[in-house]
């Protein structure tokens, strides 16, 4: 893609970290009072309102692990039909492979799920068809601006990206 072509970039379960550059969406407007700034309003666990083919790259941080896995699914299909074939996937959150806090620790913050790397690869490559699954840094990616988005590094964070 070249450097003037303007990216679609999605930034997913966004809470209150407004990120320019993206089409920021959450599926509530406000938490404990305090509204969100939002360009729509998205549930990850139903249909997205994007045409087939028509984005370059989602970030979500901290927002996969606490949907349920029927909506998971969903959100997990969806990203892969919207996605260009090259796009990007990029998630953070907690892993089972972050040994250093406790697995109770890992599920606070409302989580429902907690994730180990290969349950991810086998889910995103070899059930719904991306192409390649990888562990990232922080502020390291595959689309350089996702990168941008990453946040609570060392706070029991694990970056994954997925390529359609």
């Amino acid at each position: 893609m070249g450097e003037n072509v303007k990216k679609t970039l999605l930034h997913v379960g966004v809470a209150n970290r407004y990120c320019s550059g993206f089409i920021n969406s959450d599926f509530r407007t406000e938490w404990k009072g305090k509204p969100y700034k939002l360009d729509l309003v998205m549930d990850l666990s139903k249909t997205w309102p994007y045409e087939d083919e028509s984005v370059d790259g989602i970030v979500g941080m901290h927002v996969f692990q606490q949907i349920d896995w029927r909506g998971l699914l969903v959100a997990f299909r969806e990203a892969f039909r919207v996605l260009r074939k090259g796009g990007v996937l990029r998630i953070g959150g907690p892993m089972v492979e972050i040994t250093d806090k406790s697995l109770d620790y890992l599920l606070g913050w409302n989580n429902t799920n907690l994730f180990s790397f290969g349950l991810l690869k086998m889910v995103l490559v070899d059930r719904i068809g991306f192409s390649s699954f990888s562990e990232k840094e922080y502020h390291e990616s595959v689309l350089p601006e996702l990168a941008m988005v990453d946040n609570r590094p060392g706070r029991a964070t694990k970056y994954m990206e997925a390529i359609k």
